[in-house]
């Protein structure tokens, strides 16, 4: 099983005049950090009407509508905060995990590789790429992909994890057992790398 890929943090760091004042939106991240979905969602579109070019507001738009399943309107909401800002990575990220996991691999690919241009060291993609790649069934590709986000944050245990399954695909199981072990060597309590390894071991008849 593959580490979750999880939303990016849904604030732009921006301080444009285009943004709500702090006051208005923290009861909205409040909510969503409350996985209150549908009443984030609700409280961003009534303050997307006094802000419509909030970069803000449009990714949190889209990481609701992607919490809740509504995967094309939270494509159209990553796409419209790219409108305002171009350069905005993680829009790209973010459209690139929905591909994924709606069975797009080569479109989430293209996404992600939009987001490292603009970002070379957003690690999260590396990671999200190898498992397209993995998905697609390039397994040397995606090992490549998984040790660049270990080479950018050496403590991302999610990427020794997925390294150790492509590498588990390929046949070799003591890498693979070897990955497993360094993924819970950052993270003890990593249940899947865990369960993962054991699988390994089992291939081995160990």
């Amino acid at each position: 099983k593959d580490a979750d890929n999880s939303f990016n943090d849904p604030v732009d760091k921006v301080s444009e005049n285009q943004e709500p004042p702090q006051e208005q939106l923290q009861p909205l991240l409040n909510l969503y950090s409350q996985d209150q979905l549908q009443q984030a969602l609700h409280m961003a579109k009534q303050l997307l009407q006094q802000f419509p070019n909030s970069v803000t507001l449009h990714n949190i738009c889209g990481a609701a509508n992607a919490g809740l399943g509504q995967f094309g309107a939270a494509i159209d909401s990553f796409k419209h905060s790219l409108k305002i800002k171009p350069e905005f990575a993680e829009a790209y990220y973010n459209i690139g995990n929905i591909l994924k996991d709606n069975g797009h691999p080569d479109a989430a690919i293209v996404s992600y590789k939009q987001a490292l241009k603009i970002k070379p060291d957003l690690f999260a993609a590396y990671d999200s790429m190898g498992s397209a790649l993995r998905d697609m069934g390039e397994v040397d590709a995606a090992i490549d992909s998984y040790k660049q986000a270990i080479k950018i944050k050496p403590d991302y245990a999610e990427a020794y994890n997925n390294m150790g399954s492509a590498l588990k695909d390929k046949g070799d199981l003591e890498e693979a057992i070897d990955s497993y072990k360094q993924a819970l060597k950052i993270k003890p309590d990593y249940a899947d790398a865990y369960n993962n390894m054991g699988n390994a071991l089992k291939g081995k008849d160990d």
